[in-house]
């Protein structure tokens, strides 16, 4: 259990560490407070928040409360991110006014709505009444096990799914009392009921959000998923040859390379993001203590300078910059 609060520092000073808070915790996010929100917070001088995260499974789970503010995922949060992740936000007290992918959400508490970070978003979350702090309760899954759990082409962003029955009541419940009880469970158990939660909040989208024609788009996109899983699981092989992960897909090369040619990418491209981000989580494990070029090489780079180069274009700096920055955080 990791545990970030503001109320240690000085006013001064509280601002730009949450900015480094939530993005340590969650995704690049820049959040901002301007005069609106400043008349309608019980913080006008200084930032009141506090955040208590944990690792479940393959998911992580969190628990934030704060002051009014936005938190923006914009374009450079997104080249930012380290992973392809979908955030599903359980409010507790308070409310959020969400955004993405041209539809707008208000959660309020007993809701919950999804967010991907892979598209810009921006979070405007509101005090409740009498000034008592947004309370939320947060779950970061990664991206593709949400994609492939929900019929294609499910438009799952920035909708309110309510917890008064079915299948939002489900998984509204499950979320409150997996993170209540994951410190006490054991790690079978933990990746049990992570798999568990995920399938029914997935059911629960099914269910609430509505969904296009399944047209080639869909079919394009469930492709891509396949493809890109593909070569997460063969990155410590070293090559990962196009030949060998479109017989995998079970279409032709070149259908593979059209694939990602239709998001403005290449299949190399993708191998190495995935091998950079791959790298990148390593970097910010605090238990794993290897040298960066036994890590670099695990992830498929045995090259020391284009690493570093390609690392820098990435992410704005060197691999040994990058985890110092992140232990300084901690």
């Amino acid at each position: 259990m990791h545990v970030w609060d503001t109320a240690t520092l000085p006013a001064r000073d509280q601002m730009s560490y949450w900015a480094d808070v939530v993005c340590e915790a969650f995704t690049p996010l820049a959040p901002t407070r301007d005069r609106d929100h400043l008349s309608r917070s019980r913080s006008r001088d200084g930032l009141f928040g506090w955040v208590r995260s944990a690792r479940l499974a393959s998911s992580n789970s969190a628990e934030i409360a704060s002051c009014t503010q936005r938190l923006s995922h914009g374009a450079a949060e997104v080249r930012r991110s380290p992973s392809e992740e979908v955030f599903v936000n359980l409010q507790l007290a308070g409310t959020c006014r969400g955004e993405q992918d041209g539809r707008q959400c208000v959660v309020r508490p007993g809701e919950f709505a999804l967010f991907d970070t892979t598209h810009p978003y921006t979070l405007e979350f509101e005090e409740s009444g009498a000034g008592h702090p947004w309370h939320v309760l947060s779950f970061r899954i990664p991206r593709d096990r949400i994609v492939e759990l929900v019929p294609a082409n499910t438009r799952f962003t920035a909708r309110s799914i309510a917890d008064t029955s079915g299948p939002g009541a489900v998984a509204a419940n499950m979320m409150k009392t997996l993170w209540a009880t994951s410190p006490d469970l054991g790690p079978s158990t933990r990746t049990t009921l992570d798999n568990a939660c995920t399938q029914v909040i997935a059911d629960a989208v099914s269910a609430f959000a509505p969904s296009v024609h399944l047209d080639r788009a869909g079919v394009d996109d469930a492709l891509r998923v396949v493809a890109r899983r593909y070569i997460a699981e063969n990155l410590s092989a070293g090559s990962i040859p196009a030949e060998a992960a479109a017989r995998h897909v079970g279409v032709s090369v070149r259908r593979l390379h059209q694939l990602f040619a239709a998001e403005g990418t290449t299949f190399g491209s993708v191998v190495r993001e995935t091998r950079l981000r791959e790298v990148a989580r390593s970097l910010t494990n605090e238990a794993d203590t290897r040298p960066i070029a036994d890590i670099a090489a695990a992830w498929g780079f045995y090259d020391g300078p284009h690493l570093s180069r390609l690392f820098r274009e990435r992410f704005g700096c060197t691999p040994s910059e990058y985890r110092a920055g992140h232990r300084r955080a901690r």
